[in-house]
């Protein structure tokens, strides 16, 4: 069972790391390049996910089953970025706030939306986009306001705003009462947010490959710094998360969708804030960068092994 579950997330990761592929080639030959990207993303971010999000609220079957689980998952996303937050207190302790943010912030927060969220849809289908979503509203939250503090150097005023005001949020508190109250929604409005929602995963992995054909991949496998967040982001937390979460009795699609968010590597958005906030872009990069080369080896064994625990 567990070698058979590797073989399928590994064709499902495979699948997505060869459409990222397509803006790594773009890019090199000058289609559509990273600025490119960085445009797109906006679109992504703030029209595409919201509205993949939604689409997928509105057409889940009301169970027990699924309302427990927006629960279960609000709980799972939140211990997941709070023990990583804790992890990551006892780590690099003698550099400077700058720099010890972005290794912090490369730790604990992971490329849940453009990642984590195609992979889900891949290997579970819109059940694992229903609990995945809850966990993107979460690193959103703490994407605006702990991760804004580290990444700043502390310097950053927190702008409490964005803990709802942000399209992650925005996108499940729209999705929530769609799902309780089971609204029939016309077919003319429902299928164009189906067509536009399905374009959020391929879209976002084009525009990851486009980071990875800017990464100095010489310097990626060097500096040993790289690969202890690595370890943490990918190994440490996702394992310790499943072991916590399978002790509470979590387990089913709902631990598979929690594995493979907290398991994706570190938030592609790592380099772009820390450009935004003055501190190293180029360290930002290369942290998910490297963390998104050794996600293709670290991703698959860990969520089939969430499988069959």
């Amino acid at each position: 069972m567990f070698l058979e579950n590797l073989k399928t997330i590994a064709m499902q990761v495979l699948i997505l790391y060869l459409i990222a592929g397509i803006g790594f080639v773009t890019d090199k030959i000058g289609i559509f390049k990273q600025s490119d990207g960085k445009r797109l993303i906006d679109l992504l971010f703030n029209v595409i996910l919201p509205i993949a999000i939604i689409h997928t609220f509105m057409t889940m079957e009301y169970t027990e089953e699924h309302a427990r689980g927006i629960f279960v998952a609000f709980i799972c996303a939140f211990a997941t970025h709070i023990f990583g937050a804790i992890i990551s207190m006892f780590t690099f302790r003698k550099r400077s706030l700058k720099e010890r943010g972005i290794y912090h912030y490369a730790t604990v927060l992971s490329n849940a939306a453009f990642l984590a969220l195609p992979l889900v849809k891949n290997v579970i289908g819109s059940e694992g986009i229903f609990y995945c979503s809850v966990y993107v509203a979460v690193f959103n939250i703490v994407a605006f306001t702990w991760g804004i503090s580290q990444i700043s150097g502390r310097e950053a005023k927190i702008n409490f705003k964005r803990l709802i005001f942000n399209p992650g949020s925005i996108s499940v508190i729209i999705g929530l009462p769609l799902f309780f109250l089971q609204l029939d929604i016309p077919y003319f409005i429902e299928y164009p947010m189906e067509i536009v929602g399905n374009c959020n995963s391929p879209l976002a992995m084009i525009v990851f490959g486009t980071f990875f054909a800017n990464s100095d991949f010489k310097s990626l496998f060097v500096k040993k710094e790289l690969y202890f967040v690595s370890l943490l982001r990918l190994v440490v937390i996702p394992l310790c998360m499943l072991a916590l979460f399978r002790l509470c009795g979590v387990s089913g699609d709902l631990l598979t969708a929690m594995i493979i968010s907290s398991s994706a590597p570190a938030a592609t958005n790592t380099a772009m804030y820390a450009a935004k906030y003055d501190n190293d872009s180029t360290l930002g990069s290369s942290l998910a960068a490297q963390s998104s080369v050794l996600s293709v080896i670290t991703m698959p064994v860990i969520v089939a092994l969430a499988s069959v625990v």
